[in-house]
Parts: C-alpha cells; sequence; structure tokens
C-alpha cells in the first residue's frame, strides 16, 4: 500500500476530469456528432446546483453514497445520514422518493454502483412543487440515452481496501422511431468493517467502562432497471418503469466490554438477512404547444422486505432474533403548467409498514416479553401552487404547498404486551419565495433571495418501539410520539456567471429530532426525542477557478455557528459551535488523452445533539487514460490516502456520564474501473427528465 499511496500524494495538486454531452429531448434528429466536449462539475441555476458525474474520475469504482460523500456541500457521516449544508435531506433517484433513511438508505445507495447516475441535482431550497420533507433535496439522475439506434454504456471496477470491493454497470438504450427503450443491470458486491472504541465514565459509581465492537460484513446487491417511452404523437409522450434490486448480506459482530471493577463481557451476533426491492411506474406528458403549456400524471407502487435471522451469545446466554419488515407504497400525482407563469399540482400518497421483531431463547421458543410487532400506515395528501413573473431584469417565484397527514401506529399485542394504537392527522402550509434581481443587461451578476418553511418528518424505524441490544452497557429503542421537525430558511445569494457563488443563509429549528442517551443502572438507553429549537447561520462560497488552461478548481466553502437550547432528560442542551467546511476539488487536463483529479475535504466541529464530533481532513486521488477515440476510458483512484475518515467524538451533556468514542471503517482503498461507450451518436429529442409520482415517500423507510 505505502508505494501507491506515495505516487498518489506526489499526484495530489494534479486532476481533471472528462464529462460525457447529455441532451434533453423533445422531437428534432440532429446529424452524427463525435462527442468530444468537456462538462464542468457544477453547473449553477437559480434553485439548484447539477453535478456532472462523469467529471469525477473516482465515481466509476465508487458507490453511489461514495459519490455523494465527494459532491460540494453533502456530507455523510460514518452512520449513513445524509445532510446538505447543514440539513437533513430527502433523496430522490429520477425524482421518486426512496421512502428511506439513516442506515437502510445508506446502504441502498452502497448497493448502486456510481457509474450508473448522470447528473446529481441539489436543491437548499426546493420550490413548492416538491414534497415539504426534508430541509433539503438531493435528486440523484439515472443514465439514460436519448441516441438514435443501439446505444450504452459498460463500467466494470474493482477496488480493495482491507477487504475487496466491485461495481459494475451496464446500460442499453434503443431508440427507434416513437418508442425509446432503456434498460440497466448492476451489481455491487461490498465488504466493509467497523472499529468502534468507547471508554465511559460514570460517575455516580465511580465506574470506567472500556467497549469495544468490530463489525464485518458483505453483501451482494443484483439490481435490474427496465423502461420505456413511446411517443403517441408529438405532443403526447407515455411511459413506464421498473426497478428491481436483491441485496443478500452477512455480517458478524463482537462485543467486549471491560470495566474498572475487573467486570468483562464478550458478546457475538450473527447475522444473515435477505433485502428485496421492487418498484414499478406509469407516467404521462402532453404538451399543448411548445411554449411550455402541458400537463403531467404518474403514479407509482413500491415494495422493500427484509428478513433477518440474528444468533446472539452474550457471555454464556444464547438467545435469537427472526426480524422481519415489508413495507408498501403507492403514490398518484398529477401537474399542470401554464406559460403565463403558472404551476399547480396535487399528490396524494400511501404507506403501510409492518415490522415484526420476534426473540427466541436457547430453546427456540419465542419469548414475547421480548418481542415485539410494530405496524404504521401513513397517508398524505398534498396540493400546490406556484406562480412565476419575469421583467427585464427582475424576477419572482411565490408558491406554497399544503400538506394534510394522517397516521396510525398500532402494536397487536401478544401475550405479555398489551394492545396499543394510536393515531394522529394534522395539516399545515410550506410556503416559498423566490426573488431575483440582474444587476446587468447581460445577466452575469445576480442577486437573489429566498424564504421557505419545511418539516422533517421522522424515519419509520425512528418510531418503532421495539428495544434493541448492542451490549451490556447499551440498549436502543424508537419513539411513536416523536413529532415532525420544523425548519424557516432564508437566503440572500450574489452570483457571477458561473464562477463565483456568495450566500448568507440563516435556518432557524423547532422540535429538532436527536437521538439522545439517558442512563439507567450504568445502561446508555438512546432513544430519538424532540428536544430542542436551535439556529444555523452560515457563509456559503462557491468558486469555479481556472488557474491555468489545464488546471480547473472548484472550492466549496461553508462557515459558521450552529446553537441548541433544549433539554436532554434531566440536563440542559446549550451547546454551541462554531464550524466549517471546505472542499477542494482540482482538475487537470493533461496531454495525449490522460486527466487527473485530486480531492481535499475538510469537515470542522460539529454538534449532533449530546455528541461533539471532532475536525477531520480526508484526501482523494484519482488517474484516468482515454481510449479508443474517447469511447472507453482506464481509471485508477485512491480513496481516504492517509486513513483519516473516521470519526472521533465525545459527549456533552448525558447525565452522570461522560464518554470518548473513535470510529474507523474501511475507508483506505485503491480503486481499478474501466468505461466504455458502445453505439452511433445521432441524437433524437423527445423530453426532458420527468419527476414521477412516489417522489418523497421512500426516503425515510427500509
Amino acid at each position: 500500500m505505502k508505494p501507491i499511496l506515495t505516487i498518489f500524494i506526489s499526484l495530489f495538486f494534479f486532476a481533471s476530469v472528462y464529462g460525457q454531452d447529455t441532451t434533453k429531448v423533445k422531437q428534432v434528429q440532429l446529424k452524427s456528432i463525435e462527442i468530444a466536449g468537456k462538462k464542468p462539475l457544477l453547473e449553477q441555476s437559480i434553485d439548484r446546483t447539477v453535478v456532472n458525474v462523469d467529471a469525477m474520475i473516482s465515481a466509476a469504482s465508487s458507490n453511489t453514497l461514495e459519490v455523494l460523500n465527494k459532491t460540494p456541500g453533502v456530507i455523510v457521516d460514518q452512520n449513513g445520514n445524509i445532510t446538505l449544508n447543514g440539513k437533513g435531506v430527502m433523496v430522490l433517484i429520477n425524482g421518486r422518493t426512496t421512502y428511506m433513511s439513516g442506515q437502510d438508505l445508506a446502504n441502498y445507495l452502497k448497493g448502486l454502483p456510481g457509474s450508473t447516475l448522470d447528473k446529481i441535482e441539489l436543491m437548499d431550497a426546493p420550490p413548492a412543487k416538491y414534497d415539504a420533507a426534508g430541509g433539503g433535496v438531493i435528486n440523484l439522475r439515472l443514465k439514460k440515452s436519448t441516441i438514435l439506434g443501439l446505444t450504452g454504456n459498460i463500467s466494470l471496477s474493482a477496488n480493495q481496501g482491507i477487504y475487496a470491493r466491485t461495481n459494475d454497470a451496464l446500460n442499453i438504450n434503443y431508440n427507434y422511431k416513437k418508442t425509446n427503450w432503456f434498460a440497466g443491470l448492476s451489481y455491487n458486491r461490498d465488504a466493509s468493517y467497523d472499529d468502534d472504541k468507547t471508554n465511559r465514565d460514570y460517575f455516580a459509581d465511580s465506574l470506567h467502562v472500556f467497549l469495544h465492537t468490530r463489525v464485518s460484513g458483505k453483501s451482494n446487491t443484483k439490481g435490474i432497471r427496465l423502461g420505456m417511452d413511446y411517443n403517441a404523437n408529438a405532443n403526447t409522450v407515455i411511459g413506464f418503469e421498473v426497478n428491481a434490486q436483491q441485496r443478500p448480506s452477512i455480517y458478524t459482530r463482537n462485543n467486549t466490554s471491560e470495566s474498572s471493577n475487573d467486570s468483562t463481557s464478550k458478546g457475538f451476533t450473527y447475522s444473515n438477512a435477505d433485502w428485496k426491492n421492487f418498484s414499478g411506474n406509469v407516467n404521462f406528458l402532453h404538451r399543448f404547444n411548445n411554449k411550455g403549456h402541458e400537463i403531467s400524471a404518474d403514479a407509482s407502487y413500491i415494495t422493500y422486505n427484509n428478513k433477518d435471522a440474528q444468533d446472539l451469545v452474550n457471555d454464556n446466554d444464547f438467545f435469537y432474533y427472526k426480524l422481519l419488515s415489508d413495507m408498501q407504497i403507492f403514490a398518484i400525482k398529477s401537474d399542470y403548467v401554464h406559460p403565463i407563469g403558472i404551476e399547480a399540482g396535487v399528490k396524494s400518497s400511501f404507506v403501510k409498514n409492518d415490522y415484526d421483531s420476534r426473540y427466541f431463547n436457547e430453546k427456540w421458543i419465542q419469548v414475547d416479553s421480548n418481542s415485539n410487532h410494530f405496524i404504521y400506515d401513513e397517508n398524505i395528501n398534498a396540493g400546490y401552487v406556484n406562480f412565476k413573473k419575469k421583467w427585464q431584469r427582475w424576477g419572482a417565484q411565490v408558491g406554497v404547498r399544503v400538506e394534510h397527514t394522517n397516521i396510525t401506529g398500532r402494536q397487536p399485542g401478544n401475550t405479555a404486551i398489551a394492545p396499543s394504537i394510536y393515531t394522529r392527522s394534522y395539516t399545515q402550509a410550506f410556503p416559498t419565495i423566490f426573488l431575483s434581481y440582474r444587476m446587468d443587461s447581460a445577466g452575469n451578476h445576480t442577486l437573489s433571495w429566498n424564504l421557505g418553511r419545511r418539516i422533517n418528518r421522522p424515519n419509520y424505524q425512528q418510531l418503532n418501539p421495539f428495544i434493541a441490544y448492542e451490549n451490556n452497557y447499551t440498549y436502543s429503542t424508537g419513539n411513536p410520539n416523536l413529532r415532525p421537525q420544523t425548519n424557516y430558511r432564508t437566503e440572500l445569494k450574489y452570483q457571477y456567471k458561473q464562477w463565483l457563488g456568495l450566500g448568507l443563509q440563516y435556518n432557524w429549528f423547532k422540535d429538532i429530532i436527536f437521538t439522545l442517551s439517558d442512563v439507567e443502572n450504568n445502561i446508555y438507553i438512546s432513544k430519538p426525542e424532540n428536544v430542542a429549537k436551535g439556529y444555523i447561520a452560515m457563509i456559503l462560497v462557491n468558486l469555479d477557478l481556472h488557474p491555468a488552461k489545464w488546471w480547473d478548481l472548484n472550492a466549496n466553502i461553508m462557515a459558521g455557528g450552529m446553537k441548541l437550547n433544549g433539554q436532554a432528560f434531566a440536563t440542559k442542551m446549550t451547546a454551541g459551535t462554531l464550524s466549517s467546511r471546505v472542499r477542494l476539488y482540482n482538475q487537470f487536463n493533461l496531454s495525449h488523452g490522460w486527466s487527473a483529479e485530486a480531492i481535499m475535504d475538510y469537515s470542522g466541529r460539529n454538534i449532533n445533539g449530546q455528541d461533539i464530533i471532532n475536525a477531520r481532513t480526508i484526501f482523494y486521488a484519482g488517474i484516468q487514460k482515454k481510449l479508443w477515440n474517447n469511447k472507453a476510458s482506464l481509471k485508477l483512484n485512491a480513496e481516504d490516502i492517509f486513513h483519516t475518515a473516521g470519526q472521533n467524538n465525545h459527549s456533552d451533556g448525558v447525565k452522570d456520564s461522560y464518554y470518548t468514542h473513535r470510529g474507523m471503517f474501511d475507508s483506505q482503498r485503491i480503486g481499478l474501473a474501466f468505461s466504455y461507450r458502445f453505439g452511433k451518436e445521432t441524437f433524437a429529442r423527445k423530453r426532458n427528465h420527468s419527476d414521477n409520482t412516489a417522489d418523497q415517500e421512500q426516503e425515510r423507510a427500509k
């Protein structure tokens, strides 16, 4: 590993990248062309930032979660939680919500090769068209060609850390006359480890405990995608898309605890799980004319199913878990756009979650007192209207979205647990305002301001009251009484062309959801709670520079402060900190088809409930060679060169206790990827990307 690291350290200040040209669709045929142009890493517009994934050399050998972690403004923590400029997000795939969050969403994105991505759309202040859930929106656009005839691309990659992994994908398009078929196959072999060391001090008993947990796991994810767009006439397109994914996985967990009173305990868990996903979508688009007057509709059906068998040993005690989960989602929506500046739409979604956790003793007899069956039903009905108007230099957009939510949660009960049920129903409005002003006639200098209100709904697992055993000193449980977290946001932004963006942003939160730890009999019991209100004030800077003809540099800087004010059980929460995030993305265009990239990613001190997270800096590098008239490429990249991606944190505000924690994982790797694009490149424009119905419910599940 050391010689290779030395090579990449020496290459750190050299970086470059190629991007592929993609074309939005309309019924216009263009002649054959050679795609040789390079797209920039970032493209800015009034309400979003677009990341061209092919501009990242390392994307081909990475999974989607790793690509996100290198995206400007995005942070993925060690638990798989994704934030955009300090706020939680809703992740969409082709405009459809995943209905997953936290570790479940992370596992899903790990199984999606980065080579299947076309673009990543970052919306810090989403307009009223999008569901109100999530502080921001990240929309992952998968590759879908508009080229006539049979075309496609294949990507093969492998990378090696402590364990070997692969990310492979095949994308095919067949575009003939009125029909465009698209399909994809993907395979991901993931293997990794997590090594966590925690030191806890209990003040009441003058007790010190050392906890060491090491998790090793592997999974094999197979995915298939098939869809079609049919141009019924010059103005009407109908289509469908189906996706299926399966991920069998095995992991082992070894726990060791050592206390100052000479007590030692060891535990072991073996898990064998099989996770499956299916989604289907039908969609319709009709254009009344070529001036933007259109109506669209679509419907989606999604299922997630997981079966997990766990064998546990704690010292000399044996017990077993059978964890069964099933989720079904149906969503339908329609949107209308009029060129005078009016947009309106309606949407309904229905989600049913069924979590069944069964506990068995060493004789395989079910113990009802330690078992749990939780069923959660949710229905959200929404409508929105949006008004846009442009003058010579001024632009305005005002919208409001209204959502009515119906929730029912119930536990059927068993011989030891009485049945229970709760219901909740509420209606909320979410206004958005955008103003823009062109400071010169060419539009090179632009000022904009926006204001909006959004919410973060708890993910479905956070609502499940099931008590999970981690070790002799740690348990975790859910909270069915959680309320949504509310976020008010405003930003003033200056943009100069595509190379300079300056923003002043203020976010105010209430009913913030944190997973907190209470201490009872020296046992940490972790539970999500609405515990605080607080704010984040920050300065955002984005620079797209060209220091030399062969050197492109993107600098993304976020700096500001945050403050909490709340109650963590019996302890006041008043933590605050100044923090910053700096990401430097260097791209170097070398001669004869060679290019390289280097990334520096610095994350400053941060607060997450009772955790104070220390700063860290991560370095990445890669080199690429274009082959066969730019139709193929060979890429070599190094991830986390100095193995600094692990998390170091300590507690603040835990009752009668204090802890320090250090977590490491298999982040230092070398990767090699080969990609090849085939087919005659003759374009036929058909239709733009369409956002389909199940846009925002998949995000909170799995």
